[in-house]
């Protein structure tokens, strides 16, 4: 909807005011680039790249549906992840590709990890996406690169405080109000307890916030955000009739680089599963 204005006015100005039309592309420029997220992959154009353990992640909000699993199966077989996340996946679901071997599997409700990589570690943080810590699982991975502390998590979400606010016009500002302050307690909660941990840090899941949301900069300030940095156009992850946006991410610390990451095709979810590939640098490979 941004676009609508500079696109109708660029015809305007090449019939009235063609001195106008300069500003006209430049205001569409505005709108397709910073106004609506529009990344450029910056990183991938950078010449050579660290030397360390190359690691493919994979997230995606399953959206407990109950879709055919093939669509799944494919896309694993396809990209061929080493660190599987997804949020929402029913108890009772499975991929044929995860029982190949060769995995290393966890599942709570609402959450499931498979890795390559042995497990270590692994603590339960929050048991709801509507609680005070969100749904929420770290995880210790055992890697050439040493161990990369995983996070899994579903935060809230502030689909219903929006309606509310749709429906009922001001009146609608306390659930609105209230949403706000649960979801900045759930990411400052998670951000501060992911800074006590020392050496690589990945971040996986749905933070249901973009990426222009203030809370969602200043609590995730320290971490690289895959999709920006290394990604290629909008980038939207939650894809329903009212709404396109990119709520799902792939956050990177402790020295960690993403070289190139991706937006997945439809698995059955309304929200899209976010590839990346990431280098840790270790002494024992460079």
């Amino acid at each position: 909807i941004w676009a609508v204005p500079p696109l109708l006015l660029i015809p305007l100005c090449l019939a009235f005011r063609q001195r106008s039309l300069v500003a006209a592309i430049l205001a569409l420029g505005l709108a397709v680039g910073p106004v609506m997220g529009l990344c450029i992959g910056w990183r991938r154009a950078l010449p050579g790249a660290p030397a360390g353990l190359e690691m493919r992640v994979l997230t995606c909000n399953m959206h407990y549906v109950k879709a055919d699993p093939r669509r799944l199966n494919d896309l694993l077989d396809d990209v061929r992840p080493d660190v599987i996340a997804l949020q929402e996946w029913r108890d009772s679901a499975s991929a044929d590709e995860l029982a190949k071997g060769g995995w290393h599997l966890h599942r709570v409700p609402g959450l499931f990890l498979a890795s390559r990589y042995p497990l270590g570690l692994v603590e339960r943080l929050g048991l709801d996406s509507t609680g005070p810590q969100g749904s929420a699982a770290r995880y210790e991975l055992d890697t050439p690169a040493g161990v990369i502390t995983v996070y899994n998590l579903h935060l809230e979400s502030p689909r219903d405080a929006l309606s509310h606010v749709a429906s009922r016009g001001w009146r609608g500002r306390h659930e609105l109000r209230a949403n706000s302050e649960r979801r900045r307690e759930q990411s400052e909660f998670l951000s501060r307890h992911a800074a006590q941990r020392s050496g690589p840090v990945l971040v996986l899941g749905d933070f249901n916030t973009t990426p222009e949301s203030v809370l969602f900069r200043r609590t995730w300030a320290g971490y690289e955000d895959a999709f920006e940095e290394s990604g290629l156009g909008w980038g939207h992850t939650f894809v329903s009739r009212p709404s396109l946006v990119r709520i799902d991410h792939v956050l990177v610390g402790g020295g960690g680089r993403t070289r190139r990451c991706w937006v997945g095709p439809d698995v059955g979810s309304p929200h899209r599963p976010v590839i990346a590939d990431i280098v840790w640098p270790t002494l024992e490979l460079q």
